[in-house]
């Protein structure tokens, strides 16, 4: 790219940057969230989420498939999902994201978490879990190993979600199954009929569903389907036994219509399976974690208990946040795992309060058997297990009319199988709450093929007043002339037990803040609130408890109470927001109180949208008889610990194996002014779903996209970038089977796809599934010619039309093999001379690691144009950059239930913004470049100093040497990272500069001589 062009990019962005940062929410403002009622406007007219879509959609960057409504995820709590306009649309989350969530939006567990500092190893940035062990994943497998079916000792988690569990689950099967005869392997998998595993590419053929699978499917690959019946399945072994690695099952078929099993069944299947040696897995990513009742669906049927009943292995996702197996048997790549700490977080704090949702079943059980006495004709089959419930309508076209009115109605749902209507319902839905969702479901039946289904009523907005608007109460504080009014709206608003003397209230509002709300017509008082620092009301139990007492942290609100006549007038809500921000701006942190459970639900409602969250649990309160909650309402934005490195007498430690997990370490100070509480708290699908922070982030890499690119797909994982790509082409290039990579390449190691590609050297045995070839690097030995010629020989013998494409590196990750200028040309000439499509993946090079732009590619002759480019910048997000030739503009074909993370695009928009600022990224690079240079082959000749920019490899010739050399340099503070056998990482935060890499040699040097020396890995 010239310099004037970079220039112009570089303006473009800076104004964007602007505009963005004017509009964002500031971190630990006040937010009155939604937690009580739906709302829809006029018309159901939402006009800045239609505007900020179009944002999104502009010039055609993203396929147009998301919902109408975009969400604020900061108001959004509960099953309430909020949208950004004003007024805004509030619907009922009635299928919590596909069964993602367990309390909705602003999960308590969560927004705690956040204040009491359990995500600061992982909030700004994500710790690369290859290079360091993490505290929370041991925690959330030991916890996951408690509940576990019996046998089920080993966990293994993938970075993104179902579709990656059930690809581990399959990778760990197949070495597992039984041997087979001589030039021949088990390349098959038994699935059923109606069974849904996922988009990747083994779980998406085993996946019944012929439209979304057909078009992707790989001769010799295809899954044997079976009715779930004993008798199908015992036929389907002894026929084609030979030819299958494992049997996949849901015990609750959910996208194939919410389809129930019986316990014999499974036990019969388990009996089969064994008799066979051919390993089980059951699939229960959507019905996990207490989603039927028990943790397990497994043990819902009562087998989990006896390793004779028990699968092989069981997967999990959705509320777990990422992908997750539970194995009998080891996953082999365990040590290569890369895992989104954040994610993991969030779903041990689901799992620490799964049992939450059990109020749910018995609620909506009885309003669901109600619903279909009253409708017999409309309503088959009822069910309900746990969190969930479906029923069936007459047909498809029923099926198809009941969706179309949901938002209409104020709820979401979605549709399964043919006929099915299924909801998945979580912890904070109560019986008001569940009342509320079956009457709106009546309407939606009454209203079936009548012209009055897509009206739209008004609901929850402002009621019109005849008349003069009635003025808003005035906030003042409290004055002696109040006192009189003050008690008698105390004694008229409780019973004794709750009620506050006139002593105990004028204590406490000498050392606090003392407040009424007046009636601007009449002067007569319409409610009061109390409060304080914490300190002076020590001997009220709950504050005499608060962790954070004696600190002047916390204010304690001690009364709020509005006149009965005034109730309804917004002054309680008046009273509270003045009293949150009077303790805010003198200071506090937190605004604490207590809430009688089941006698001050308004209250706590109000309370809630405010953002509390209960601390705990008081027993024993008012005359010994109630329970009380004590809450937290934050006053601002968590406060992160800074993670600051370990201090040595020879320098600070260094981490240079992280850069692409964590691009400027792992507490970057620019990070603390993003508002994160919204996006952390609940998980969108965003595949559905997006917020603004999706939609800056997609105008940030519109402008800055690389050369050739004008559409993104957005994925959730490396791995998920080769499946979703090679599915993009497969659908230009419908007789496509085999995709080409290059030795030394590396795109992953969990889908089939990505073991396919990536060289198996240093996995475990038998990684790839799929038989494609990989061909000489041009770094190889053979050079260009041997590559070209490798290429051309493959299109001879399989012709390019059974060829997705030629797949590679600019930067080998594991190998630091570089594609440069002249074999880049060569390799684009040969791909266009073949119409081949030519895929570069940038993840070591792109996001500026390269030295000299954003992406390498813009860097390499102006004839090298690939079709498609993946850059995976850590976390829970990947993207597949594409042409407009094979740009697939179909809605919802190429989707993922996620389709990324939310937090994940956060930290990657904030990491770009600050990479394209820095002035000194080309002489950083070159400075890495000269200091292992000029270093690591003087020690260790022969060594091979590979990769490009801030990220380098160091290839040494004996495998010992590697492992010599890192466990050197780790004694003296510098972390390297591991790639191919015998290779080594340096890939350090964007926050050294020049001088400060320069500064490394006397460490490096000593490490280096040490290990030459004979200083062992094991020193």
């Amino acid at each position: 790219m010239r310099s004037g062009e970079q220039e112009t990019r570089a303006e473009a962005l800076a104004a964007l940057e602007a505009r963005q940062r004017a509009e964002a929410p500031s971190p630990g403002a006040i937010v009155e969230r939604e937690t009580h009622r739906v709302r829809i406007p006029e018309g159901g007219v939402i006009a800045q989420s239609a505007a900020a879509l179009e944002r999104l959609y502009a010039d055609d960057f993203v396929v147009r498939e998301k919902k109408p409504q975009v969400i604020d995820t900061r108001r959004s709590w509960g099953p309430y999902l909020v949208s950004i306009d004003q007024p805004p649309m509030v619907i009922l989350d009635a299928c919590s994201q596909i069964a993602t969530l367990t309390h909705g939006f602003a999960h308590p567990g969560i927004v705690r978490a956040l204040h009491e500092g359990r995500f600061d190893e992982c909030l700004w940035a994500n710790p690369d879990t290859r290079v360091q062990p993490s505290a929370i994943l041991d925690d959330f497998a030991a916890a996951l190993r408690e509940r576990a079916p019996a046998g089920l000792h080993h966990v293994s988690f993938v970075t993104a979600g179902g579709s990656e569990a059930n690809e581990k689950a399959l990778r760990i099967a197949r070495l597992h199954a039984p041997p087979t005869p001589q030039r021949s392997s088990r390349d098959r998998v038994l699935a059923f009929k109606a069974s849904f595993h996922g988009r990747t590419h083994a779980s998406l053929m085993a996946t019944w569903n012929p439209s979304k699978r057909g078009p992707f499917e790989l001769r010799g690959f295809e899954a044997v389907f079976v009715e779930a019946e004993l008798e199908a399945v015992e036929r389907a072994l002894a026929a084609r036994g030979a030819e299958l690695y494992a049997i996949i099952v849901e015990p609750m078929m959910a996208e194939g219509g919410d389809v129930y099993l019986p316990p014999e069944f499974f036990a019969g299947l388990v009996a089969l399976a064994r008799k066979h040696a051919i390993p089980l897995i059951a699939d229960e990513v959507q019905t996990g974690f207490g989603t039927g009742g028990p943790f397990f669906w497994w043990d819902r049927l009562g087998l989990g208990d006896d390793e004779a009943t028990a699968p092989d292995m069981i997967t999990m996702a959705k509320k777990a946040n990422l992908g997750i197996v539970l194995s009998r048997w080891p996953d082999p790549e365990a040590e290569h795992a890369e895992v989104a700490v954040a994610s993991a977080l969030r779903g041990l704090i689901q799992l620490e309060h799964v049992g939450d949702q059990a109020i749910v079943e018995e609620r909506a059980r009885e309003q669901l058997e109600a619903l279909a006495a009253r409708y017999p004709a409309l309503i088959e089959a009822p069910r309900c297990a746990g969190t969930t419930f479906a029923f069936d309508l007459p047909d498809n076209a029923a099926q198809l009319a009941f969706v179309a009115q949901r938002f209409h109605r104020g709820y979401m749902v979605y549709g399964a199988g043919e006929r099915t209507i299924r909801f998945r319902l979580g912890a904070r839905w109560t019986g008001g709450r569940i009342k509320d969702l079956f009457a709106r479901i009546e309407e939606t039946l009454r209203r079936l093929g009548t012209p009055a289904a897509s009206a739209w009523e008004p609901e929850g907005q402002r009621r019109k007043r005849e008349g003069p608007a009635r003025p808003r109460p005035i906030i003042r504080d409290v004055e002696e002339g109040d006192w009189g009014q003050i008690i008698q709206i105390e004694r008229e608003s409780y019973e004794p037990a709750r009620q506050d003397s006139e002593a105990y209230l004028r204590r406490y509002s000498k050392g606090g803040l003392g407040l009424v709300a007046i009636d601007p017509d009449d002067q007569s008082i319409l409610g009061f609130c109390f409060g304080g620092p914490v300190e002076n009301y020590r001997d009220i139990s709950g504050a005499d408890q608060d962790p954070r007492l004696d600190r002047g942290e916390v204010f304690y609100s001690a009364d709020i109470t509005v006149s009965e006549a005034a109730r309804g007038r917004g002054v309680g809500r008046a009273l509270k927001r003045t009293q949150i921000r009077w303790a805010s701006e003198h200071g506090f942190k937190f605004m604490s109180g207590r809430n009688r459970i089941g006698a001050t639900d308004k209250m706590m409602r109000l309370n809630r949208s405010f953002g509390a969250y209960p601390v705990r649990i008081l027993e024993r309160q008012y005359e010994g008889n109630a329970r009380a909650e004590y809450y937290y309402i934050p006053l601002g934005a968590p406060e992160v610990a800074r993670s600051t490195p370990r201090a040595r007498p020879d320098g600070d430690d260094v981490d240079l194996a992280s850069g692409i997990q964590a691009p400027f370490g792992p507490s970057p100070e620019f990070m603390a002014g993003r508002e994160l509480v919204g996006p952390v708290g609940a998980r969108l699908t965003l595949s559905n779903f997006i917020t603004p922070d999706v939609i800056d982030y997609a105008e940030h890499l519109r402008l800055m996209l690389p050369r050739g690119a004008r559409h993104m797909l957005v994925t959730s994982s490396r791995d998920e970038m080769i499946d979703k790509a090679l599915r993009c082409l497969r659908l230009s290039r419908p007789s496509a089977q085999l995709a080409v990579g290059l030795e030394g390449g590396y795109v992953g190691h969990t889908t089939a796809a990505a073991r396919s590609l990536s060289d198996p050297r240093g996995f475990g045995p038998s990684l790839a599934l799929f038989d494609w070839p990989r061909i000489p690097h041009p770094e190889g030995p053979g050079g260009i010619e041997a590559t070209v010629e490798a290429l051309d020989g493959m299109v001879a013998q399989a012709g390019a039309e059974t060829l997705y494409g030629l797949v590679a590196e600019i930067v080998g990750e594991r190998s630091g093999y570089v594609l440069g200028g002249e074999a880049a040309v060569a390799l684009g000439a040969a791909c266009r001379r073949h119409q081949l499509p030519l895929v570069l993946v940038e993840t070591a090079s792109g996001g500026y690691r390269n030295g000299a732009g954003p992406w390498a590619v813009d860097q390499l002759p102006p004839g090298v144009a690939p079709d498609l480019v993946l850059w995976y910048p850590g976390g829970q997000l990947g993207h597949v950059f594409v042409n407009d030739r094979y740009w697939i503009d179909k809605p919802l074909t190429l989707i993922s239930t996620w389709d990324g993370d939310e937090l994940s695009m956060i930290r990657a928009h904030e990491h770009l913004r600050a990479a394209g600022k820095l002035d000194g990224l080309a002489e950083a690079s070159a400075a890495l470049g000269e200091l292992l240079e000029g270093l690591v082959p003087a020690h260790f000749a022969g060594t091979r100093v590979g990769g490009l920019g801030l990220y380098r490899t160091l290839a040494f010739e004996a495998v010992a040497d590697a492992h010599a050399v890192r466990a050197a340099c780790r004694r003296r503070g510098l972390t390297l990272g591991e790639g191919l056998p015998g290779t080594l990482i340096v890939a350090p935060p964007f926050t050294l500069d020049a001088a400060a890499i320069g500064g490394l040699r006397r460490r490096l040097n000593a490490a280096l001589a040490a290990a030459a020396g004979g200083e062992g890995a094991s020193a």
